[in-house]
């Protein structure tokens, strides 16, 4: 089975309420808009705004910087974030080493490596 992954935004009267990342088995809009509908239940939002990326890891650090440029933007993170969360739901671990500057690394850890990435093994 074939996973696309996509990071979205929800929007209502024309701000943003919610960013957030998803998987779909096909890759078009209506199977968006479906699994949004499964997600987030009565449809309390007017439209969205999608894009692709080749992996989990990508679409996760693409969420995580679109909820940071919001909060610096506006000095909060969009509405549902805040009550729903956002910026990490994932299904793999992620590397657990600190970078030179002391942030996290931000590559999924492999199977087999001791919760590294393989480049900080």
């Amino acid at each position: 089975m074939d996973e696309f992954f996509f990071t979205y935004d929800l929007l209502k009267d024309g701000r943003i309420v919610r960013r957030g990342k998803g998987t779909v088995a096909r890759r078009d809009a209506d199977a968006i808009e479906s699994y949004l509908e499964r997600r987030y239940g009565e449809r309390r939002w007017h439209r969205f705004v999608y894009q692709w990326h080749s992996t989990e890891s990508a679409a996760l650090k693409a969420e995580e910087r679109k909820i940071d440029a919001f909060e610096r933007r506006t000095g909060a993170k969009p509405p549902w974030n805040v009550h729903r969360g956002g910026g990490g739901g994932m299904r793999y671990l992620r590397c657990k080493s600190l970078l030179a500057d002391g942030r996290s690394c931000r590559h999924l850890a492999i199977r087999g490596f001791y919760g590294f990435c393989g480049v900080h093994a």
